[in-house]
């Protein structure tokens, strides 16, 4: 079975597959997705490995400024540099009147989709460095909007800075005391003066503007598509349009290929306590990270072995599994889904949660080399089906309360989980803290 079949609750209340979850050690609580705040730590070219500061990816629109990180219009993968031999065509008083030794030509290839500069008809270069992308000018329509919300911004910015002048200037008033007879205030004036005259706008950019609108009436289409069959690979998909806004070309042969788009390195931090719960490694060409707490490094995993055929108001037995990921024995105790949960009423079966707690084995790396295993649990036959290692195989029975569709239950798992925090001196070892984690399980059995 799938492992999305099986969600764990967030401290928000959202459930969402064990994977996709983080696990904060100060809260001692699941975290989604969105209950951490996404923080960008680097930008980096997917392509060439290189760091790329802020500033830079801002300017460059979020894409690679080297020559040789290039895209393919088309499928968007990565050009690469073929050579070509082509034979340099004699003239003589103008006409041609042979050809003489061949010349190394290189031209931009996509291995993927076969596209090549050449369908464009791109001249092939001399050399294999250099640019490949001449620049164009952007299409009249889209420099008006940039430009219209530019000055708008700039507006915007001046506009606030005169809102904050006037509530210093209020509360200063409210007191009985002028502005002007404060220390610096000659300085102070000058300083946000100078502030807002950076924001250069034209007021008659912002009135003139107009933006586009929708026609009713359109132009009627040409009657030789409906008499002649259609060439779809002539013209540019939607997609290769949107790749490149800012020249809305209509046919494939007027694509241009485009910049490597850059990518993030991001650390996930708890809105909590606002500790890290992710970072990674500076460097791009690591796939390392210096904090990574996901939830399947500390939270035991469930999952669904085997179902078998569901009846209406009948107890069927269904296995399922535990997988302990930490380095000591967790012994593990089912309890009912609270009421007050947000999926307890789409449960639709009930479940018969074993009474005795469950100890799983400690994860180890070397538990799979040794030949002799001791079993030192004392489990119980009609639960427990198979153990090895850290992972064990046991029974729950479902009773459906439908008599057609999905069948899905709920139930929250109990364990400890021991916070151990390192010293630097060894005589000063504290021992590990327990603290008790509950995290709601609920999982589709299919459908009878």
């Amino acid at each position: 079975m799938a492992d999305c079949e099986v969600n764990y609750t967030c401290a928000c209340g959202k459930s969402m597959p064990l994977i996709y979850l983080f696990f904060c050690k100060y809260c001692v609580t699941l975290r989604c997705p969105k209950c951490v705040s996404h923080e960008v730590d680097s930008y980096y070219c997917p392509h060439c490995l290189e760091n790329i500061p802020s500033a830079e990816a801002k300017t460059m629109k979020n894409r690679c400024a080297s020559t040789s990180c290039l895209e393919c219009p088309n499928c968007t993968n990565t050009l690469q540099v073929r050579s070509a031999q082509v034979p340099m065509v004699r003239r003589e008083g103008g006409k041609v009147r042979g050809f003489g030794q061949f010349k190394k030509v290189y031209y931009l290839h996509c291995s993927f989709c076969f596209w090549t500069t050449r369908d464009i008809n791109q001249p092939d270069k001399s050399t294999n460095s250099g640019p490949w992308i001449e620049p164009v000018a952007e299409d009249t329509w889209m420099f008006n909007i940039i430009n219209y919300y530019r000055h708008l911004i700039q507006k915007e910015k001046v506009e606030m800075e005169k809102r904050k002048r006037q509530r210093r200037g209020s509360f200063l008033g409210s007191l009985g005391i002028s502005d002007k007879l404060l220390p610096f205030a000659k300085i102070r004036s000058s300083f946000s003066m100078n502030l807002a005259g950076t924001g250069q706008f034209d007021e008659n950019i912002l009135k003139n503007y107009s933006p586009i609108e929708a026609e009713e009436d359109t132009e009627p289409a040409d009657e030789k598509y409906y008499s002649t069959p259609g060439e779809t690979y002539n013209y540019a998909s939607i997609a290769s349009r949107i790749q490149q806004p800012g020249n809305q070309v209509y046919y494939a042969c007027d694509l241009k290929p485009n910049s490597m788009h850059l990518m993030v390195k991001r650390s996930q931090r708890c809105r909590e306590c606002e500790h890290n719960l992710s970072k990674p490694e500076f460097n791009p060409s690591s796939i390392k990270f210096k904090i990574h707490q996901i939830a399947r490094r500390f939270v035991p995993r469930f999952r669904i072995v085997k179902v078998s055929k569901l009846q209406h108001e009948v107890y069927t037995k269904v296995h399922f599994s535990l997988t302990n990921p930490t380095e000591y024995n967790l012994p593990v105790e089912f309890r009912p889904l609270p009421e007050d949960h947000p999926y307890h009423s789409k449960v639709t079966a009930d479940v018969k949660l074993p009474e005795k707690e469950l100890v799983l084995a400690a994860w180890d790396d070397t538990a799979q080399y040794e030949d002799n295993i001791t079993n030192d649990f004392e489990d119980d036959p009609d639960i427990v089906i198979m153990r090895r290692m850290n992972k064990l195989t046991f029974v729950i029975q479902v009773k459906p309360h439908n008599e057609s569709g999905d069948i899905r239950i709920g139930f929250q798992l109990s364990y400890k989980y021991k916070s151990m925090t390192p010293s630097i001196r060894p005589d000063e070892q504290k021992t590990p803290e327990e603290i008790s984690v509950e995290p709601c399980i609920t999982a589709c059995l299919g459908s009878i």
